[in-house]
């Protein structure tokens, strides 16, 4: 017998491990392949308008200064002007407790910034002057600068 040639039967083994491998490995490859697309969610988008709240912040805004837009002569000390008013405001009063500072208006405002993630996948933004009844991961509809919620579609 030759060192270099295995037997027969030591061969027929081998290529039969082998072929059995060889078929494992290709139906494995044709279960993934046909598994692939099947596995990857497909995005439809029904509604350009439709999104899902991505983020809710408050933030505060200034207020603008009020002004008299028509000013009348009548209630001016000068003629014409441009019709704000100017007025002495206090920083400090006195007490029975000693001084104070003297509280002004407050020259911000609250407001609320809803974030949206559009189910193409843009982000936009509204702003709400209340707090909105949504929370994050709402399903919405951006209609006029306004949010419509939507009811969550069943899986």
């Amino acid at each position: 017998m030759n060192a270099g040639l295995m037997p027969r039967e030591s061969r027929r083994r081998y290529l039969s491990i082998f072929a059995a491998l060889t078929l494992t490995v290709v139906t494995a490859g044709a279960m993934a392949a046909d598994e692939t697309p099947a596995a990857k969610p497909r995005v439809v988008i029904l509604c350009p308008e439709c999104g899902m709240v991505y983020n809710i912040r408050r933030i505060e805004k200034p207020v603008a200064p009020e002004r008299n837009l028509l000013p009348s002569i009548a209630s001016a000390p000068h003629a014409g002007g441009t019709g704000n008013e100017t007025r002495a405001v206090p920083l400090i009063s006195f007490g029975a407790g000693g001084p104070q500072r003297v509280l002004r208006e407050p020259t911000t405002r609250l407001a609320w910034e809803v974030t949206v993630r559009y189910d193409n996948g843009q982000f936009g933004f509204v702003n709400h002057e209340m707090e909105p009844d949504l929370k994050v991961g709402d399903r919405v509809r951006h209609i006029e600068n306004t949010l419509e919620p939507l009811p969550l579609l069943a899986r």
